[in-house]
């Protein structure tokens, strides 16, 4: 992961039972305010990563919760990954709170609530602290975790990969994935996504489709895109999105006509 702690991620927030429960029942909207306006009250330095990420405990006098900061934003004409060289680099905040954003406009609902505020008189993503996380991807996948619906969850996994090639994610990776007690997918840190590219990173992953998330990529328009991503997103990269997202379509359009409805759009449970 470019910015998160693996360690941390999987640990509790600190509140009580009460304010738990409290917590849980707020809508996208109040947690946006809560995440906006409450107090942060206490700061804690992830001990690894490499962008300076900070969990956080907040309590608005009602309620106390847990949020992820992160500030970084660089942008380097050329830079080395380790893997290759990159052109036009740009390691943000504000892409958190972008894939935020179009995850619910593509009613995919796997990304955790972020808002842009200035923190320490920077800008930052504070992010919503996912709550009931028993475990990492990674984990699971090397102590060899069995889901208990294993349909469902190759279905979630499939979502997931489907939302990575539209935000053109290159630090997409199984310590990115949250896997909470009631086994739902979250997807944390974007850090490095949004990238210009007009062209599919990996679409031989792309085989199932949630019949919401295909429904709403089909309804994404430059409009709303503009409307929704324009304060966090520059337009070349905003206008990448709808090339993407039409390979996409194309792709999964293809997959429908040679194999059947059927063996390509799914009905994902808990989403």
């Amino acid at each position: 992961m470019s910015g998160c702690a693996a360690s941390f991620l999987v640990t509790p927030a600190y509140a009580s039972p009460a304010e738990e429960d409290a917590a849980a029942q707020l809508s996208d909207e109040q947690k946006e305010q809560f995440l906006l306006n409450a107090e942060i009250i206490e700061e804690k330095q992830l001990k690894t990563g490499i962008t300076g990420s900070v969990r956080a405990k907040l309590s608005d006098g009602r309620i106390t919760h847990d949020a992820h900061i992160q500030d970084i934003d660089i942008h380097k004409p050329l830079y080395d990954t380790g893997t290759r060289i990159e052109a036009n680099f740009r390691d943000s905040y504000k892409f958190n709170i972008a894939a935020y954003r179009l995850d619910r406009l593509i009613n995919l609902g796997m990304v955790p609530v972020s808002v842009e505020r200035v923190v320490g008189r920077k800008g930052a993503s504070v992010t919503w602290w996912v709550d009931d996380v028993q475990m990492m991807e990674k984990d699971r996948f090397q102590k060899k975790i069995e889901p208990p619906n294993r349909a469902n969850w190759n279905d979630q996994m499939r979502n997931a990969r489907v939302f990575n090639e539209l935000v053109y994610n290159t630090d997409a990776n199984l310590g990115n994935v949250l896997i909470t007690k009631d086994w739902q997918v979250r997807l944390i840190d974007f850090s490095r996504a949004f990238r210009t590219a007009k062209d599919l990173r990996t679409p031989k992953n792309l085989t199932r489709i949630d019949r919401r998330v295909y429904d709403g990529l089909k309804s994404l328009t430059a409009e709303t895109l503009n409307t929704k991503l324009g304060s966090v997103l520059e337009d070349n990269e905003i206008n990448a999105i709808p090339a993407r997202r039409d390979k996409i379509i194309k792709l999964f359009d293809q997959a429908i006509a040679e194999k059947g409805e059927a063996a390509v759009i799914c009905s994902v449970e808990g989403h």
